[in-house]
């Protein structure tokens, strides 16, 4: 999937996970667009609704594509981190392929250690999402882990485990604390 596709799916899940009709700005009064960044594993990306709860107002996160180890093209898995609310708590979002059972959750281990669990909150024909408050004990065991393992079971297949790495988690975290968004 091209980035700028990759982009939009995204922002779709996003407001969808997060309330709200999903659509970007493309002209008019919209905030200035803010440059894509990358820090080693990770991207820092902002966007500007056109509708719903942030419409008009950019929004920024900062995600990682893990991707299938058998097959390098096909996107297995995303994190995002991104703030929500009026409170701006950090949450992180992971986004599953679109036949995973919801039933089952997924969940978020670092470094092999005890896992986060994660509830599917909803699907959409891309792809199916979960959010976990992204609380001060995981931002500390993102920033000093090495990888982050997704966990989750398709239909019709046995329970997957998808490697995310954090290289870079750190930088990108202090990069959208700076964009105020």
């Amino acid at each position: 999937m091209a980035r700028s596709s990759f982009l939009r799916v995204l922002a779709a899940g996003l407001v969808l996970t997060l309330g709200g009709a999903a659509g970007m700005a493309q002209t008019g009064t919209a905030p200035a667009p803010f440059p894509s960044q990358v820090f080693k594993s990770w991207a820092l990306d902002c966007l500007v609704p056109k509708t719903g709860s942030n419409a008009g107002t950019r929004v920024c996160f900062i995600h990682h594509e893990a991707r299938a180890p058998a097959d390098p093209k096909l996107i297995a898995a995303r994190a995002v981190i991104r703030h929500n609310g009026p409170d701006r708590k950090l949450v992180l979002i992971v986004e599953l392929p679109p036949n995973t059972v919801q039933a089952s959750g997924a969940t978020v281990a670092i470094d092999g250690g005890t896992p986060w669990p994660v509830a599917i909150i909803g699907c959409i024909p891309q792809f199916c999402y979960g959010k976990l408050d992204l609380t001060s004990a995981l931002e500390d065991a993102l920033k000093i882990g090495h990888e982050m393992a997704v966990g989750f079971t398709p239909k019709d297949h046995a329970a997957v485990t998808i490697p995310v790495p954090l290289a870079g988690v750190t930088a990108a975290l202090a990069a959208l604390e700076q964009t105020g968004s």
